[in-house]
């Protein structure tokens, strides 16, 4: 691919780089999402901790990132090195973070909740900070690799797809290893030990496969030397279009966090499945992952027909009104499940494709604006913004749990819960999030970034 004298993009990227760059976020999703779906089922009912104190471990690792990510960014800006970047925060951090992932599931077996607090607030906060080494690098070269807003979008939809893969390798297959283990005559925590080892080394093969895979993709050298963390905040803050975004997207990643942390206490509880929460949600992610993967190519045209922001909106329209189906569907009308999943699918996968496509055109606008390369630390503010939201999440849910009188346990059982329980879960997890996604459509509202008018300033001057 032809590189123009200022280093940027001027062709279309090979399908290598598109799927070198993709296969990274296989690792990335199963860290995102993995310890949400998992942690707090974990947390309540096989280390027996209470719910509000796992709510508190999740709420400080993931504040923690409020530092960790730009500091991130930071030194990834400034980095120059043989391997560019990027590609070594990307492959150190991700190796940080799959360590780290094993040793989260092997918590200690004592009913003292201070050690048991202590131990998974630390291991956390480690994992964390590989992440952010490795996630906001990540994120940050799709800005990079080309100044055309379809061409990202298409390599967005790479990730996307490998964003799918990941699902199911975090969401479906991690809860089918624990049932796998502890039906052959383990307990549950063995299965969670061995889950975590296996997705540990999918993690760290994640992490190599993408050092490797983006050696030879267009990247930026430093335009001069970065500025300190409180000046890059505020050069971030005047970014008007980035900061409706993530404004935004902080509405609905907490909408996710509540999504991912009460998807087994929903399933298991309100719905009535029991331990048989392990079998359908692992195909429940797999409708998700395949639907979301099918629909990468129409969304493509969509965007490219109807732009970003429409097709988001509606995205987020659709998807508040598609999970309202589960108040119809019980355990035996699964059929009705796998057509919400399926819908899920589309429309979650719609919008995350088409907040990260505006990402980019945000990120690109202030470069193209100041002069000046600062992607790593846009990057880093929206990955925080990601993370924090679904820690918020997931720890509000966590607390509304002990707020209502759940009740927790330390073999891995289902203890049976009071009717008012199981309403309140079925409302946290159904209700709170559409009124959360369609209600930051009014937020989003307030984006003014036309991308015709991006795309021909990103043109070199004839």
């Amino acid at each position: 691919m032809a590189v123009d004298s200022s280093g940027r993009s001027s062709s279309r990227l090979p399908v290598s780089t598109y799927v070198g760059y993709g296969a990274g976020q296989v690792g990335g999703q199963i860290l995102r999402d993995t310890p949400a779906l998992i942690l707090p089922i974990y947390m309540t009912t096989v280390l027996g901790m209470e719910a509000a104190l796992a709510g508190i471990v999740i709420i400080i690792a993931k504040f923690w990132v409020v530092l960790a990510d730009p500091v991130a960014g930071i030194l990834s800006d400034r980095s120059q090195s043989r391997w560019g970047r990027r590609r070594p925060f990307i492959l150190a951090g991700g190796l940080i973070a799959a360590l780290s992932f094993v040793l989260l599931f092997v918590g200690p077996a004592t009913d003292r909740q201070f050690t048991l607090f202590a131990y998974m607030t630390v291991i956390y906060l480690v994992l964390n900070t590989g992440y952010s080494l490795y996630s906001v690098p990540y994120l940050t070269m799709a800005s990079e690799m080309s100044d055309d807003p379809d061409e990202r979008t298409k390599l967005l939809s790479f990730r996307n797809a490998c964003l799918a893969i990941g699902l199911v390798v975090g969401g479906a297959l991690a809860p089918k290893i624990v049932a796998w283990v502890a039906g052959g005559g383990g307990t549950p925590r063995d299965g969670y030990e061995v889950m975590g080892l296996v997705l540990g080394a999918v993690i760290a093969a994640s992490a190599l496969w993408v050092f490797l895979g983006t050696a030879r993709a267009p990247a930026r050298a430093a335009t001069e030397g970065t500025l300190p963390l409180r000046e890059q905040l505020r050069v971030a803050w005047q970014n008007k279009p980035f900061v409706v975004l993530i404004t935004a997207n902080i509405v609905q990643y907490i909408s996710a966090g509540i999504g991912y942390a009460g998807g087994f206490f929903f399933f298991a509880y309100a719905f009535g499945l029991g331990l048989g929460a392990f079998d359908v949600i692992p195909v429940w992610i797999i409708v998700i992952s395949v639907a979301s993967i099918a629909s990468m190519p129409v969304l493509v045209w969509a965007s490219a027909r109807f732009g970003k922001m429409a097709v988001y909106k509606w995205c987020l329209i659709l998807y508040a009104i598609t999970i309202q189906g589960y108040f119809l569907a019980d355990k035996d009308s699964l059929w009705l499940v796998w057509l919400i999943a399926a819908g899920i699918g589309l429309f979650n996968g719609g919008f995350i494709l088409m907040s990260f496509s505006v990402l980019t055109d945000t990120v690109n606008y202030d470069r193209l604006r100041s002069g000046i390369s600062r992607e790593g630390t846009l990057s880093a503010v929206y990955s925080a913004v990601d993370k924090i939201g679904n820690a918020l999440g997931s720890t509000l849910f966590l607390f509304f749990l002990s707020l209502i009188g759940f009740v927790e346990s330390r073999d891995g059982s289902i203890v049976e819960q009071t009717p008012g329980v199981l309403r309140g879960i079925s409302l946290a997890y159904i209700v709170a999030p559409a009124l959360l996604h369609a209600g930051s459509i009014f937020i989003l509202n307030r984006y003014r970034l036309d991308p015709r008018q991006l795309k021909a300033a990103a043109q070199p001057a004839s």
